[in-house]
């Protein structure tokens, strides 16, 4: 039976998955999986014991049960010790600290799990111990499906097909200079648009998307595309979007583009950091475009606090949904107090 139950999930995450790459339920329909496989493992572990999924079991389960064991705790120090290096090499700033505030959040779990607080709390108030470990529970649920998705949708391989390749833009350093963020993300589309014109011949038009900031003297898009230029695209094969000024923006002035440049149908891919690419899915899905991403490499020691800012703006996307549960959870807790008081 249980073995019909992993089968079946594996299919029902197939269906979801190849139906849409860009759902963060995909992550949990694969955890699902993966945790009846799991079950699956320590079924065939203890009853017909094959000496090869014996020890694959034993050794899953002793991972998870260390994960379990030690995972806090070697969070927060790996917490503390990428703060420092993003501090080092990024300078300080409230933008660069929200791994520092994950490992002095997990410290003050830990801190916090020394005393009974609960014990200290009025008996009508008690279930605000409760709730808030509801909203830990909650976070952390969604942001390792989140993690999970955004893992999933990294495995891509475009066909070599493409009629245009989106660059999303970010920020520029002394008012026209490409960083070296936004340098990784123009060299991966400058390397597909080479590795597809050497395999097919066909010649893709980047789309070069952004802005002018405040701060800065040219447009994301110029400055992408002068960087790209050096690197030796023909001019021809550039299109500049020079007008958004987030990923919204980009993912539907672009399709604006595209539609202007030929009206008939397209292939398109977008190229952005591997942090971001999950997020930038999920706005080109409300575009309306038809494109999926790559991910260009992002310095490791970056990732971690970019990934969090990710995982930040993505519960502001669906804020609606998330405050609305968190809100019935919290208006169900303080009903069920109110009723064991007047029972009591």
């Amino acid at each position: 039976m249980i073995h019909t139950i992993t089968a079946i999930l594996f299919i029902v995450f197939l269906i979801i998955y190849l139906q849409d790459r860009r759902k963060v339920s995909n992550g949990f329909f694969l955890s699902l999986f993966l945790f009846s496989l799991y079950l699956s493992l320590a079924y065939e572990a203890i009853t017909s014991r094959p000496p090869i999924i014996f020890w694959i079991f034993i050794v899953i389960t002793i991972l998870g049960l260390l994960f379990l064991l030690t995972g806090g705790f070697a969070l927060m120090i790996f917490s503390f010790i990428n703060a420092r290096i993003l501090f080092k090499k990024e300078g300080r700033s409230l933008r660069n600290s929200l791994t520092l505030a994950v490992g002095i959040g997990i410290l003050g779990l830990f801190i916090l799990s020394f005393f009974q607080i609960q014990d200290h709390l009025p008996e009508q108030l008690g279930f605000l111990f409760t709730f808030s470990y509801f909203c830990i529970y909650y976070i952390s649920f969604f942001f390792i499906e989140f993690f999970v998705s955004s893992m999933l949708y990294q495995v891509y391989f475009p066909k070599h097909d493409k009629d245009f390749i989106i660059v999303l833009g970010s920020g520029l350093i002394n008012g026209d200079e490409v960083p070296p963020l936004l340098q990784s993300r123009v060299n991966k589309a400058l390397a597909f648009y080479y590795k597809q014109k050497e395999k097919t011949g066909k010649r893709a038009k980047i789309i070069f998307s952004g802005g002018q900031g405040p701060n800065e003297t040219a447009s994301e898009a110029k400055a992408m595309a002068n960087f790209a230029f050096r690197k030796g695209l023909p001019e021809e094969d550039s299109i500049l979007e020079d007008q958004s000024i987030n990923t919204a923006e980009n993912m539907r002035f672009s399709k604006q583009k595209m539609e202007e440049y030929t009206s008939a149908d397209y292939q398109a891919v977008y190229v952005t950091n591997n942090f971001h690419l999950l997020r930038a899915g999920i706005y080109a899905k409300r575009a309306g475009l038809k494109a999926q991403g790559i991910g260009s490499k992002t310095a490791f020691y970056f990732w971690p606090n970019a990934f969090i800012r990710e995982f930040i703006a993505y519960i502001v996307l669906y804020r609606k949904i998330h405050i609305l549960i968190i809100s019935m959870v919290f208006l169900f807790l303080t009903a069920l107090t109110l009723l064991l008081q007047l029972a009591n």
